[in-house]
C-alpha cells in the first residue's frame, strides 16, 4: 500500500514510522530538509542532478490561480537521499536518519504569466531509473 499525500504530510515522523515491507509513503515535499553527509539541502541537491528525461502532463485550468489549461512539458530528476532527523525530534523514538528517494519535476516554458509546475516528491519506493520516477509521478498526479 502506498500512502500518497500533499505537502502538509511532509513529516519526518511519517517517513520513520509508516514505511515498512507492506507500506510506502509518497509525499510532495514542503520542507527543504538537511541531508546526512552533504553540504546542500534536498532542494539544492536535487536541482544539481542531471535530467533523467521529460514527461508531459495535462494541467487543468484553475480560476483561483488564474491558470489556463495546458499540456506541460516537465523535466525529471531523481536521487536517493538520506534525510537527517530534525533537531526538534531529539527522542529515541526516531532514527537519526531515513533514506528516501527524491523526484523533482519542473515545467519547461510555461505560458507567459503562468507559474511553472515544480514538484519535489519524496518516497520510500525505490526510484533508480526514469521509468520508476515516472511511475511515482503518475501516482502523485
Amino acid at each position: 500500500m502506498t500512502h500518497i499525500a500533499e505537502r502538509e504530510s511532509d513529516m519526518y515522523e511519517e517517513f520513520a514510522t509508516v514505511a515498512n515491507r507492506d507500506n510506502h509513503v509518497l509525499v510532495r515535499a514542503r520542507i527543504n530538509r538537511r541531508l546526512v553527509g552533504k553540504t546542500s539541502s534536498v532542494y539544492t541537491y536535487l536541482n544539481q542532478q542531471p535530467s533523467e528525461g521529460t514527461y508531459t502532463v495535462d494541467v487543468p485550468a484553475d480560476a483561483r490561480l488564474s491558470r489556463t489549461a495546458r499540456q506541460g512539458l516537465l523535466i525529471v530528476r531523481r536521487a536517493m537521499v538520506k534525510i537527517q532527523r530534525p533537531d526538534k525530534l531529539n527522542g529515541q523514538d526516531y532514527p537519526p536518519s531515513v533514506t528516501l528517494y527524491a523526484v523533482e519535476v519542473v515545467e519547461v516554458n510555461p505560458p507567459p504569466g503562468q507559474a511553472p509546475i515544480h514538484w519535489r516528491l519524496l518516497t520510500t519506493h525505490q526510484v533508480v531509473c526514469l521509468e520508476q520516477a515516472l511511475q511515482v509521478i503518475r501516482w502523485y498526479t
